[in-house]
């Protein structure tokens, strides 16, 4: 109890302040004002909310946009590949119709002629050997034939 203490303080200003100007306004003034007040607060709420419908209107509309856009988009891509399926079976059909020895390489080509040409030798010298009954080589039995008498006309030519 020797330790407990206490101390009092007394506030010497008042808790309330009074006023001083005692004039007091218009209430049909200051109701005029406030309806005034309220007015322009609709007109702005009403302005904010046509905007927001316009903005919807023009989004929506650019959705849409896009929509018809990717729609064609994805049309012209179907066309597309039929025309190219189109193209590739009428290629198909040209290469089908062309000969087979247009694929085949130069070289190739040049060994087929070579042994055509040797085939036509053998063939011939066969017919040939059968008609003389011939066992010997064919190059030594050949006669040789004369040549025709030259003639003015046939030297210009050679010429």
């Amino acid at each position: 109890a020797d330790k407990f203490s206490v101390t009092r303080y007394h506030i010497s200003e008042p808790y309330v302040d009074r006023e001083l100007d005692g004039e007091q306004l218009d209430a049909r003034l200051a109701a005029e004002e406030e309806r005034k007040r309220l007015e322009e607060l609709h007109r702005e709420a009403e302005r904010e909310r046509r905007e927001q419908l316009e903005k919807a209107h023009l989004r929506g509309s650019h959705a849409l946009k896009k929509v018809h856009l990717a729609q064609d988009r994805e049309r012209l891509l179907k066309e597309l590949e039929q025309m190219q399926n189109m193209d590739r079976m009428r290629r198909r059909q040209i290469v089908a119709q062309m000969p087979p020895q247009i694929f085949v390489p130069a070289y190739k080509r040049m060994e087929i002629k070579e042994e055509w040409q040797r085939e036509l030798e053998f063939a011939f010298e066969d017919m040939y050997s059968e008609d003389r009954k011939m066992k010997e080589d064919l190059i030594l039995q050949f006669e040789p034939q004369p040549l025709p008498a030259p003639s003015e006309r046939s030297q210009d030519n050679d010429l």
